[in-house]
């Protein structure tokens, strides 16, 4: 009874307590800190004070507890600041007494002082004049692709990426500021296209050639695997993409279409830390165009030869009694329902893995990183296996004068493109088109195309060697020093063995092995000194770079192996070989870099300086040229004015920072090599003079001792600003470009002995204004945290100059106009206005007598007549030919763009990331063929039958027939033998142009990260659940398949790789 009383009494007494307690104003205030930017984690060791609202004295203080939790008693009235390195207070008002409360901690963007490399030279963002984005990796969607670039689409202003190419491994199309070439590669059978102006990789400081750098022959037969395809995305820390020549121009010629630079993770954790990423995908192809199947096509093609052939009576029933795939049905060689678009495409299962070993702090750190990836192709017999094992160590003394950093990588890629190449998959596309009256694929049909799809060996195994050694010392006078010497190796083997069966060499087999290797040795060794005075800040930097690179090559065809299973150069049964030698060569440059910075400010106020001024020249020595190489300057200067820190902007609370940019920068580029300027030989066994050999000059192009590189100038005016402590920012750039001596081919008189010169007489003008905006919408102390971004970019380009004077220079094969004053991508179309409703709406030329007809045609077929387009005649000859296609389209966006937010709620997070693109031009050529399939219905011979011979179904089209005059919008499809002569489906022609306009969800990746505390007990350090999906859906009204899988002229060709949509789910492990 009297423990009863003791407990009641003290029970009594605490209450009593804590009434007087809440009278006097003290109260116990007690939760959680987070980390707002690092997915909702806890935040330990954040110190907590407690201070008077008014005189701002301090009462007491703790810190959170390794949990993140905290308590502390605080009178009523009272704040507390919640503050840690590098992160914004928080301030916490009290006034009752709470328990469980969640305090946000968020990065202080003004205090960690975003940071971009130029040149040798890392400088803050708030200093840099030069027009740069910066992305760290941890806003990217956590999603497996073969190359970083698939998920930087939409997230830079004027950086235009189109996924035009789903070969596993390979990457799409990308241009920083428009187009930089207009030159015009390809032949009719692969198809033509915009030559690449690709932008310079700088991977961890060391240059990085991309494989759009290569020449056409060169990218057409080869694999086409991006070098940047072998860094894996769980090893990217972050990107930036340097757009103007005040930071181009640093990076020497190699820089003038824009550089990327790839910066790799470290070690950052005091105590080893183990990684580990597993992701599983399944990867599907986009909707497939619909086709005739069996008996439908049978009767299709029946009915259009009964009911169409015009050439005299029963001419059609003859026909048919020929067909054997329409008139014998009974045979089961041809009573098919072969869906050839099921047999080549397909869905695959694919995964990846990523593990990483690394620890340390800013003195000593180190990270070594192994990535396995295998994806399989949505084409059968194409796919891509990445092995990467990275390395990296680095030291620096406590005092900090020495600095020693080793980066070694290794790389290995596998990759199969099937019966096609890097650009097209012609295989496939010609399979695919075949009659379903075929049987399936077998060694005993005639589906010799589809076996060669699959049958076809065709294996690229790429090898990667880099060591990197980094140094750094302070000298005497605070002179510092700094050097980077790396040494790689890269090498291809790629081969292809095709059975006797499935060749198109007279049926014997054929084995084909290229082999080609790379060394580079890269050097960049610099000093700089920087000056504080009190109102003034100096700094120089003067440095040498050299940068060598050696590259062999050979080919060789071997046909007639003696069987399917030796392959290899044996036995006596050979018809013929062929070898060819690529060039041995040698790359030798030497930059010199000063540079020299003046930078102004009176509160030296953290974040930057008032003002800035950056000038910089980097003379530049190339052997590429030969004896006549001389040295180019690459100059540039930038200004930059910080007008947020003036004295009277101090009123403006809300304002962090505003700044105007204002940069001006010349950079070449070495395009020709020493044979367009030296000529070349022709070194064949089969020249010979009265029986002697000999070698004979090379008289395809005519040597040009005067060619001069490529030179970029550029003009770039920027504004920055930030407002409400960093939660809004904007960023937009005007920008003037022009590009000088492009490299184009010059046709000469047959009397010159020489076909072709190389010529540099080429300019053209890119100009146009980008847009970026961030916002973080949400309160500081919201559980939930979101960051929106959109970016916007306007680009115009226009043709300035010309060889020899011209006004214009066409292009009649891949019909593109070269025009003065005129856009990059001109396209020669025929202006179609409709189709003609009777015989006597066609023209008729009051001269003969006679209707309008075709130039090429001298037959009764050639005159037009009802259900024929209307081509516009517009010379006014009544003679359709080449002189009358104009220019009608452009296939360059007029405006490029995407949207992206990254949304977080506690332990789950969701990116979704969009692009967009608007007023480009495309050409439907897919759908031009559909109709053009009509046009020889008469297929007697299994070879007809073999490709082009698909029908898709046209019944929704609304074209002419006897029924339809006066309302048809396309020709007649079924009057085969006068369509034969007219080619009423012809692709040059505005009927198939179309916007190719469209907003494209490209990802959206989920997360979920189990709490620490259940973690703990385990002792882990943290585990993540994920689940994404990549290329989702676009919209658009383009009736194709994808606008987005187009050439740079805009044509949707049918032989290209499509790209297909993944699904992953994965999980990421650390301890």
């Amino acid at each position: 009874m009297k423990n009863r009383y003791i407990i009641l009494l003290f029970t009594l007494f605490i209450a009593v307590t804590d009434a007087v307690a809440q009278q006097e104003g003290t109260v116990v205030i007690s939760g959680t800190v987070y980390d707002k930017s690092g997915n909702g984690e806890t935040f330990p060791g954040v110190n907590i004070k407690c201070r008077d609202a008014k005189t701002k004295k301090t009462i007491r203080g703790t810190a959170s507890d390794l949990e993140g939790d905290f308590s502390i008693k605080a009178p009523v009235g009272s704040e507390l600041v919640f503050s840690y390195v590098s992160y914004k207070p928080t301030i916490y008002k009290v006034r009752k007494t709470a328990s469980g409360i969640s305090i946000f901690l968020e990065e202080d963007v003004t205090q960690i002082e975003e940071t971009v490399i130029l040149g040798q030279r890392k400088v803050s963002k708030a200093n840099a004049t030069a027009s740069a984005t910066v992305i760290d990796a941890k806003e990217l969607a956590d999603t497996p692709v073969p190359n970083i670039m698939n998920l930087l689409q939409g997230r830079v202003a004027g950086m235009d990426i189109q996924m035009n190419n789903g070969l596993p491994g390979s990457s799409g199309t990308y241009n920083i500021r428009g187009v930089s070439d207009i030159s015009i590669v390809g032949d009719k059978d692969n198809g033509w296209d915009l030559a690449s102006s690709a932008p310079l990789f700088v991977v961890d400081g060391i240059p990085q050639t991309d494989v759009d750098d290569y020449n056409a022959e060169g990218l057409i037969s080869g694999s086409g695997v991006s070098p940047i395809s072998n860094i894996p995305i769980e090893d990217i820390a972050n990107i930036q993409v340097l757009k103007d020549a005040a930071a181009t121009s640093l990076y020497g010629s190699a820089g003038a279409y824009g550089v990327i630079l790839i910066e790799t993770k470290k070690g950052d954790s005091p105590k080893p830390r183990v990684t580990y990423s597993g992701n599983f995908t399944i990867s599907t192809p986009p909707s497939l165009r619909e086709v005739a199947i069996g008996n439908a096509e049978r009767n299709l093609l029946k009915w259009q030869i009964l009911n169409n052939d015009t050439s005299q009576l029963y001419h059609g029933y003859q026909d048919v009694m020929f067909m054997p795939a329409i008139s014998d049905s009974l045979n089961p060689y041809f009573n098919n329902n072969t869906d050839w678009q099921d047999q080549f495409y397909r869905v695959t299962y694919n995964q990846s893995h990523n593990i990483s070993f690394s620890g340390g702090d800013h003195l000593f750190n180190y990270k070594v990183n192994g990535n396995y990836y295998t994806e399989k192709g949505i084409v059968k017999n194409t796919d891509f296996n990445r092995y990467a094992l990275t390395g990296n160590m680095n030291y620096t003394s406590p005092n900090s004068k020495f600095t020693i950093g080793v980066d070694m990588k290794v790389g290995f890629t596998d990759n199969s493109t099937g019966s096609g190449n890097a650009v097209s998959q012609s295989g496939v596309a010609s399979g695919a088109s075949a009659s379903s009256l075929l049987p399936p694929p077998s060694l005993y049909s005639a589906s010799v195309t589809a076996l060669q799809v699959f049958g076809v060996e065709n294996s690229t195994v790429k090898s990667n060697y880099s060591a990197t050694m980094n140094l750094g010392y302070t000298l005497p006078f605070n002179i510092k020093w700094k050097g980077t010497f790396n040494y790689s190796y890269n090498s291809t083997e790629q081969e292809k063995f095709t059975p006797a069966l499935l060749s198109d060499s007279k049926y014997s087999a054929v084995a084909y092995n290229y082999s080609a290797n790379e060394s580079k040795v890269y050097i960049d060794t610099h000093f700089s000194r920087q000056f504080d005075l009190k109102y003034v800040r100096l700094g120089l930097t003067t440095g040498v770079r050299y940068n060598s690179r050696t590259s062999t090559g050979n080919s060789i065809t071997y046909t007639g192996l003696p069987n399917d299973y030796i392959i290899g150069p044996v036995g006596h049964g050979k018809s013929e070989g062929k070898a060819n030698i690529s060039e041995n060569q040698s790359t030798f440059s030497v930059i010199f870099t000063p540079s020299f910075s003046l930078k102004t400010s009176q509160s030296f106020k953290a974040g930057g300086d008032k003002y800035i001024f950056d000038p910089a020249f980097s003379p530049e020595l190339s052997s590429v040229y030969g004896t006549r190489t001389k040295w180019n300057l690459n100059p540039s200067m930038g200004f930059r004015w910080n007008i947020g820190y003036e004295n009277f902007m101090e009123r403006l609370t809300w304002l962090d920072n505003m700044s105007f940019r204002l940069t001006w920068g010349q950079v070449v580029k070495y395009k020709a090599t020493r044979y367009d300027v030296f000529g070349t030989y022709d070194i064949d066994p089969g020249n010979t003079y009265n029986g002697e050999s000999y070698i004979p000059i090379n008289y395809d192009k005519l040597p040009n001792i005067n060619l001069d590189p490529i030179t970029t100038t550029t003009w770039n005016f920027g504004y920055d600003m930030s407002v409400f402590n960093s939660r809004l920012s904007t960023s937009i750039d005007a920008y003037y470009r022009q590009v000088d001596n492009q490299l184009s081919n010059i046709d000469l008189p047959d009397h010159s002995g020489f076909k072709q010169v190389r010529s540099t007489e080429v300019s053209l003008v890119n100009y146009g204004l980008e847009v970026s905006l961030r916002g973080k919408p949400l309160p500081v102390q919201s559980k939930w945290n979101l960051l929106v971004g959109l970016n916007f970019a306007l680009n115009r380009d226009v043709i300035t100059k010309l060889p020899n004077e011209a006004r214009q220079i066409l292009n009649s094969d891949a019909w593109v106009a070269n025009r003065l004053g005129g856009n990059t991508t001109s396209l020669l179309l025929y202006i179609n206005k409709g189709v003609y409703a009777t015989d006597e709406d066609v023209p008729v030329d009051p001269a003969t007598g006679k209707r309008l007809r075709l130039g090429s045609s001298k037959t009764d077929e050639g005159y037009f007549k009802a259900g024929d387009p209307i081509w516009v005649d517009v010379n006014g000859d009544y003679v359709i030919d080449d002189k009358d296609r104009v220019v009608a389209a452009d296939a360059r966006p007029k405006l490029t763009g995407g949207l992206f937010f990254n949304l977080s709620y506690k332990e789950f997070s969701v990116h979704v990331n969009t692009s967009f693109v608007f007023k480009r031009d495309i050409v439907n050529s897919v759908l031009a063929k559909t109709f053009q399939s009509y046009n020889n219905p008469v297929r007697k011979k299994i070879d007809e039958l073999r490709k082009n011979a698909a029908l898709a179904p046209i019944e929704s089209y609304n074209f002419w027939t006897e029924n339809n005059r006066y309302n048809a919008v396309y020709p007649n499809p079924y009057n085969y033998h006068h369509n034969k002569v007219i080619d009423p489906f012809r692709e040059e022609q505005t009927l198939f142009l179309e916007d190719g306009s469209y907003f494209k969800l490209n990802t959206v990746s989920l997360s979920y990260r189990f709490p620490t505390q259940w973690l703990n007990f385990f002792k882990v350090r943290a585990v993540t659940l994920k689940a994404s999906v990549n290329n989702i859906w676009t919209f658009s009204s383009y009736s194709g398949i994808s606008p987005e899988n187009v050439n740079g002229l805009g044509r949707d060709h049918s032989g290209g790789y499509p790209s297909s949509r993944t699904w992953t789910v994965g999980v990421a492990l650390s301890l």
